[in-house]
């Protein structure tokens, strides 16, 4: 009986480890959503929409083939060009590509949701011991995912350090990954010898 209460055990290094590995990414995941927020892109602001002086009042129309109406009419094509063309603008590609199933990755109430998830994680580790190492597996793996398609998209906007620091959160998110998988499996090795036996 004794030998089935201690097999959920972690050992104290490993949780300690595997604690560190989960606040190094974060700390390296909040850093680099800090930078990128801060750090102010001129390629990355919506180009003005150009606006021209109403000629007439508005919800009016101006009779047909007056001048007036031809400025209304160019107004409103200017207008649709301008919205056209800001779907092909670095600022709407970075929109997008912060969206993930229609959720803003970079809101700080996700970033928020994340570090929680985390500091949960870890105090499950010190509480539950092994048996929370195979969520701590799924969230390393799932993250990594997305750390690695945030890291290429970085690389490719040529934001060295952000990408970096992106590069950073991978790595420690693997070696997350990896030592949570060998604590698992080191835990279930005796388990079943033991009920083998």
């Amino acid at each position: 009986m004794a030998l089935n209460s201690t097999s959920h055990r972690l050992s104290r290094a490993t949780a300690l480890l595997l604690a560190g590995l989960m606040v190094l990414s974060t700390a390296l995941f909040v850093a680099g959503v800090a930078l990128e927020r801060s750090s102010s892109d001129p390629d990355d602001t919506h180009p003005s929409t150009p606006q021209f002086a109403p000629t007439v009042s508005a919800g009016a129309e101006a009779p047909e083939g007056s001048e007036a109406r031809e400025a209304q009419e160019r107004q409103e094509a200017a207008a649709a060009a301008s919205q056209e063309s800001a779907e092909g603008t670095p600022a709407h590609e970075a929109a997008e590509q912060n969206r993930v199933f229609g959720i803003d990755v970079e809101s700080p109430w996700v970033i928020a949701s994340v570090v929680l998830l985390i500091l949960l994680l870890i105090a499950a580790l010190f509480l539950l011991g092994e048996r929370v190492m195979p969520l701590v597996v799924l969230v390393a793996v799932v993250a990594t995912v997305f750390d690695l398609r945030e890291a290429g998209y970085q690389l490719g906007q040529a934001r060295y350090l952000i990408a970096a620091l992106a590069i950073g959160v991978v790595a420690s998110r693997i070696a997350t990954a990896v030592v949570a998988w060998l604590a698992w499996r080191q835990g279930a090795q005796p388990a079943t010898s033991t009920g083998a036996s």
